[in-house]
């Protein structure tokens, strides 16, 4: 390990940011660019999809830190009639009960609670005014029936936790309430922590017409029992943890259920270290009462490329040998100008690293402009770093700008030398084939019971699964976790490392347009079921995939809707069912990246292929196709299809689907309610035949060999 090391290589995922057009608020554009492709169909299937959007732009909401001035002059707190007078202890205002309190000026290194009695409802209006404290919350709630913050209209208001840390039993959030938390109001609120999460209630926890803004190096958002968004514009950045969160799955003592997120409006962007979104029981997406929501979530990287600070703060990396990295300890930077006015920062695995043959472990880490020295040090896995007791640490030295990592060098410590990473173009994990997700729970939106879309415009791009619905428990109110993802309007745009939506138990679409632009396996589920909707598919692996559960067999689904689902050439199957595939009705273009089918292809299953009803077409080695008692099918394994715009149709007649190839193949198979016995059809390239056949039986054509379940063993005579 003495040697130097003059540059390594970094295994990144390269892929396109998913975008799609939004509106909502001040917004601003994340480059991109426009492209659609799509495909219509006539006859029996009536879809009329409005086709594939591409490389459009993600519209993001302003900065709100940029649209005001922080608050100066004396700090007060005015009660409305009949509300009590606030004590005050030193720089500790406290108030005592019931009522309407304004807040206005600069309150430096100081603090307000609330102790109020459990049934007083206490409403904090924010006209104009900055709270910071280096000892505790700045705003803290000890006891009330309910607070609400409201920020006043055209008021620019500023919470800052300057806490580089807090005990075990202190509050442990710029905003902390033990009761339920509804933040409301026209203005702006500006929250920072540098200690934990930004703002926390015990209970409920609700947001509606305000103006946020919250960074926290934990969750940004946490209703231990729910958070619901009701409307406005929130910025929530989280840079070591999830940006929203719930912790409890129980029922509560009016018996509703806990633990549930609600994004029924507004305009939200996540950018997270971890999870964006995190629910200990259901994420529900919908339209409200005050219109559709807009939510973007950024997560690991992407969160570090797209962080609305990210012009203020450089990404660096500490390399470590596998002999220093290990799962039981966290590592972090202390960043600081002199010592003691410094702030700890998380360094989170990233990916492996390589020099030759040796790898490392690169963790990733944000280092503000304002500093110019760093130290490391490592403590155990869940343990902040107090600055005295570490498991590790190194010699403190100036922030080398003109490299981007520092690499640790010497035995029994974390010292090392700065070395500078380069990106490997040749592939890697998050290649064609590989995943590339990060180690830890770094998830667009988890819930670890459902997740429900009925409506809103979401667009994540992540490291790790875009959609996640887990059942691998017992939830807190003494049932299993149903494991399920379901989508029935709406508009997704999914870009992630792994998979694009994941669902331990059951995964339907029902309506909407999803739009998997990218990931490792597309969908993947225990039961796919596609009925209805648009969805367009794009899988490294496998597009989708049908994988053993413990509660139903494997099975896939199709009975409306458009499907487009696309595989890169190589060991990838478009559609993969480890049980059986069904299809009554809707449309499905599948393209697969194996040419000689066998074990990878179009279409394989470990049972059958039911199709009757609706129209399939799958390009790709073909591996299993529909059997008897389907309706009819034509299969070819000798003819060679171009990128290009084709037409499915009766010759000299109507049309049954047209479509668009953007890749090659020479196999395809057709199954159609459309195709008739004993009339011809043609697959046409713009007006050029490429294939054409008459149907004289319900299994027409040649497969050339390789048919498994479903098919004819030896090829089609």
């Amino acid at each position: 390990m003495g040697r130097k090391i003059k540059s390594l290589s970094l295994i990144v995922l390269a892929v396109v940011l998913a975008a799609v057009f939004s509106a909502c608020g001040l917004i601003k554009n994340v480059p991109g660019g426009t492209n659609g492709s799509g495909s219509s169909v006539n006859g029996g299937s009536s879809v009329t999809p409005v086709g594939k959007t591409d490389n459009v732009d993600v519209k993001v909401i302003d900065d709100p830190a940029d649209s005001g001035k922080e608050a100066e002059g004396q700090f007060s707190i005015t009660p409305s009639d009949g509300a009590a007078t606030p004590s005050q202890n030193g720089s500790v205002y406290t108030i005592g009960g019931a009522g309407e309190y304004t807040l206005t000026g600069k309150l430096s290194d100081g603090q307000v609670v609330i102790e109020a009695g459990e049934e007083d409802e206490v409403r904090l209006v924010l006209a104009g005014c900055s709270v910071s404290c280096s000892f505790s919350a700045p705003v803290l709630a000890r006891s009330a029936g309910k607070v609400i913050i409201n920020a006043a209209k055209g008021s620019y208001n500023v919470i800052n936790d300057e806490r580089t840390a807090a005990a075990e039993d202190d509050p442990d959030a710029a905003i902390y309430a033990l009761c339920d938390l509804n933040l409301a109001g026209t203005g702006t609120l500006i929250v920072t922590s540098s200690c934990d999460n930004g703002i926390k209630t015990k209970d409920d926890l609700s947001v509606k017409n305000l103006t946020l803004k919250v960074t926290a190096p934990g969750n940004a958002l946490k209703g231990n029992d729910s958070v619901t968004i009701k409307s406005g514009s929130l910025m929530l950045v989280s840079t070591g943890s999830d940006g929203i969160k719930t912790s409890n799955s129980g029922i509560s003592a009016k018996g509703n259920q806990k633990g549930t997120i609600t994004i029924e409006g507004g305009c939200v962007d996540v950018y997270s270290a971890q999870d964006g979104i995190s629910a200990a029981y259901n994420v529900v997406i919908k339209e409200g009462e005050n219109g559709s929501p807009v939510l973007n979530v950024f997560t690991a990287s992407y969160a570090g490329e797209n962080s609305p600070s990210s012009s203020s703060t450089t990404e660096k990396y500490l390399i470590l040998p596998s002999s220093v990295y290990s799962k039981s300890s966290d590592f972090y930077a202390y960043l600081y100008n002199e010592p003691g006015d410094g702030v700890f920062a998380l360094c989170t695995y990233e990916t492996m690293v390589r020099s030759g043959r040796t790898s490392y472990y690169g963790l990733v880490y944000k280092a503000p402009s304002t500093y110019a020295n760093v130290a490391f040090c490592s403590v155990p896995s869940g343990t902040k770093p107090d600055g005295n007791d570490h498991t590790l640490e190194s010699d403190g030295q100036a922030i080398n700008t003109s490299m981007n990592a520092y690499l640790v060098t010497e035995s029994g410590s974390l010292n090392g030398e700065w070395v500078q990473l380069t990106t490997n173009s040749g592939g890697g994990p998050g290649g064609k084939n590989g995943s590339g997700k990060t180690t830890y729970s770094s998830k667009g939106i988890k819930a670890y019971n459902e997740v429900i879309i009925s409506g809103g415009t979401v667009t994540i791009s992540c490291m790790d699964d875009g959609i996640h619905a887990n059942a691998d428990g017992t939830l807190e109110n003494g049932s299993k976790a149903a494991g399920n993802i379901t989508v029935t309007g709406g508009t997704l745009t999914i870009t992630a490392a792994d998979d694009g939506m994941h669902a331990d138990g059951t995964l339907t679409i029902g309506g909407g347009y999803v739009n998997v632009k990218t990931a490792y396996e597309g969908l993947e589920a225990n039961v796919i079921n596609i009925l209805g909707g648009e969805t367009y598919v794009y899988g490294r692996d496998d597009g989708m995939n049908a994988c053993k559960g413990s509660a139903k067999q494997p099975m896939i689904n199709i009975s409306g809707g458009y499907l487009d689902v696309t595989t890169p050439s190589g060991d990838t199957d478009a559609i993969d069912s480890n049980g059986s595939i069904s299809m009554t009705g809707g449309v499905a273009i599948i393209k697969g990246g194996a040419s000689n089918g066998g074990m990878a292809g179009s279409v394989d299953v470990d049972g059958s292929i039911s199709v009757t009803g609706g129209t399939i077409i799958a390009f790709g080695g073909i591996c299993e196709t529909p059997g008897s008692g389907s309706v009819n099918v034509y299969a070819s394994s000798g003819t060679s299809f171009q990128a290009g715009n084709y037409t499915l149709a009766q010759k000299n007649g109507d049309t049954i689907l047209t479509f668009k190839l953007d890749s090659s193949y020479s196999s395809v198979w057709v199954a159609s309610e459309s195709i008739s016995l004993n009339k011809s059809y043609a697959i046409s390239k713009d007006s050029t035949t490429v294939l054409e056949w008459t149907q004289s039986k319900q299994s027409e054509g040649s497969s050339g060999g390789g048919f498994g379940p479903g098919g004819f063993p030896g090829g089609w005579r």
